[in-house]
């Protein structure tokens, strides 16, 4: 079931229980942007994207929302925030051991954002996403990224705690990555 949080102007903020193929329009919109502009690097966000649902659907007592942002029909934005039975060593093999105790950390595995919706991302996370989960009781996202241009962001939302280098797709490349721990506090839900 897909629930409106937050109307701004033409836009709603949207989560969801259930993963519907539409929500990957905003990987794909990004996968474009960086092939027209020759930055790609052989990472098929989507195909990862893809497998965490699947592997993580699969573990019993973890659940996984779905936040959109979306313009009418059209999907601009997706987030996956994944919490519950989360397993102990989920960021083992980049070296790093969760620090918090797990029943208060919430996983915050995939935010993009189509061109065409940019420039709410910040609004988005800071202001809905992150004061809904700290109402839920949770005190830490944490996050894995290899996106550079995502750095700043999370660097004022939270702190690096980790850095890693993992191979692409085709091994060609090397992709270097940070782990963040975002704190989570309670706020008043801005008014539409």
């Amino acid at each position: 079931m897909t629930t409106v949080l937050f109307r701004k102007d033409d836009l709603e903020f949207c989560v969801s229980d259930t993963f519907e193929g539409k929500f990957l329009l905003s990987l794909l919109e990004n996968m474009k942007e960086k092939m027209r502009s020759e930055t790609w690097d052989d990472y098929n966000e989507v195909h990862h994207c893809c497998k965490i649902i699947h592997e993580f659907s699969r573990t019993p007592g973890l659940v996984m929302d779905f936040h959109t942002l979306r313009r009418g029909e059209e999907q601009l934005g997706m987030v996956i925030i994944t919490h519950g039975a989360i397993p102990m060593d989920i960021y083992a093999r980049s070296g790093l051991r969760i620090s918090d105790p797990m029943h208060q950390v919430a996983l915050l595995n995939y935010f993009h954002i189509a061109p065409e919706g940019r420039g709410n991302g910040t609004f988005w996370v800071r202001d809905l996403i992150m004061p809904m989960y700290a109402d839920l009781g949770y005190t830490a996202f944490y996050l894995k990224t290899s996106h550079p241009r995502a750095f700043p962001l999370y660097d004022r939302l939270g702190a690096a705690i980790a850095n890693y280098t993992f191979p692409s797709d085709n091994g060609i490349h090397q992709r270097s990555g940070r782990i963040y721990r975002l704190p989570l506090y309670e706020k008043a839900l801005p008014k539409e």
